[in-house]
Order: C-alpha cells, then sequence, then structure tokens
C-alpha cells in the first residue's frame, strides 16, 4: 500500500511539471459543449461533443455512440480517429451557439454544420 502512495505521488509530481505535451486540446470556444448538427444528409439527432481531456463523443439518435480521442494541431485545425482512419478538420466557425467544421476526408472536403443544443432534448421517437 504505501508503494502504490508512492507511486501515486510521482505520477503526480512527474506530470504537474514541465510543458504541456502539443497534442492536449487547447483551451477552445466550443469545448465541453453539447453540438446538434443542422445538416439534413447527417443522421437524426446526429451530436459531437469535444470534451477537455481530449475525448471526442459521437452519437445521434441512429447509431451507437462513439468514443475517440480528439487533438488540438494548431489554432484553427483539429484531428480525431475514427474506425482506423485519420480525420483532419479545419474549425471554420466557432461562436458561442454556431460550430462549423471542414472535414478533410481522403477524397473530397466536407463542411459540417452544428448548432449549440438547447436542454432539454429528447430523440424523436423512430417509428
Amino acid at each position: 500500500m504505501k508503494r502504490l502512495r508512492l507511486s501515486v505521488v510521482g505520477v503526480i509530481l512527474l506530470t504537474s511539471c514541465g510543458p504541456v505535451p502539443v497534442d492536449v486540446p487547447q483551451e477552445r470556444s466550443f469545448v465541453g459543449k453539447t453540438w446538434l448538427s443542422t445538416d439534413s444528409s447527417a443522421p437524426l439527432g446526429t451530436i459531437r461533443i469535444f470534451l477537455p481531456d481530449g475525448t471526442l463523443l459521437m452519437d445521434s439518435c441512429r447509431e451507437t455512440y462513439r468514443l475517440a480521442r480528439w487533438t488540438s494541431m494548431n489554432d484553427t485545425r483539429i484531428a480525431w480517429e475514427e474506425d482506423t482512419a485519420r480525420i483532419e478538420a479545419d474549425v471554420t466557425q466557432a461562436a458561442a451557439d454556431v460550430l462549423e467544421l471542414r472535414l478533410h476526408l481522403r477524397s473530397e472536403a466536407k463542411v459540417e454544420r452544428y448548432r449549440l443544443a438547447q436542454v432539454p432534448f429528447v430523440c424523436p421517437d423512430n417509428r
């Protein structure tokens, strides 16, 4: 037990010193908010939540949720892994209630638009 406490203290000391790694998401206006897709081609209720710990939650009313790791590449570009494919996207608009991403896919660029989700929200009946 004493060895475990010393290990935990050592990890805390090591991680609290020095520079922050580059791939840790920087504080961004779109982080920590629930974004609901406004694109008619997206599955009903498509949401994205970019968490400050680098986790991206992707879900919709018809799909199983997905957790992915996201990173900040620079002031305007982010990236995440989706099924073994690396997705890079430019954040072209990040306002208080609007998020727009320009995804760089293998064969095309795709623009995704989101609005800040209102609470409460329940997925419409899928019948």
